[in-house]
């Protein structure tokens, strides 16, 4: 079993350091300010893509057929996207950041 590799990361909003937890496909969000950090993902598939708040994961973007869906047993989220490929992290990212603010 490999063990997943730790980084640390300035907020580029607020300045305040967070640890996370580096992945191929991944959003990250600040667990001080919620501002959306980072957004990598690897040449090709986008999925899956892991969604953090600093190195809490809050969910995440699976492909289920044709369609990507985001999943988040933190927000009781199982819903199929409406876009695909990097629109569908966009699309994914403001779901869950309207979650982190509790809206």
């Amino acid at each position: 079993m490999s063990e997943r590799l730790i980084q640390t990361n300035q907020c580029h909003k607020c300045g305040k350091e967070y640890n996370y937890y580096i992945s191929a496909n991944m959003i990250i969000f600040c667990p001080h300010c919620h501002h959306c950090d980072c957004v990598s993902c690897d040449f090709g598939t986008v999925t899956p893509c892991s969604i953090d708040l600093g190195d809490k994961n809050v969910g995440t973007i699976v492909e289920e057929g044709n369609d990507y869906k985001l999943v988040s047993e933190v927000y009781g989220i199982d819903q199929i996207l409406k876009s695909r490929y990097m629109e569908a992290i966009g699309e994914a990212g403001r779901i869950i950041s309207e979650k982190i603010d509790g809206n």
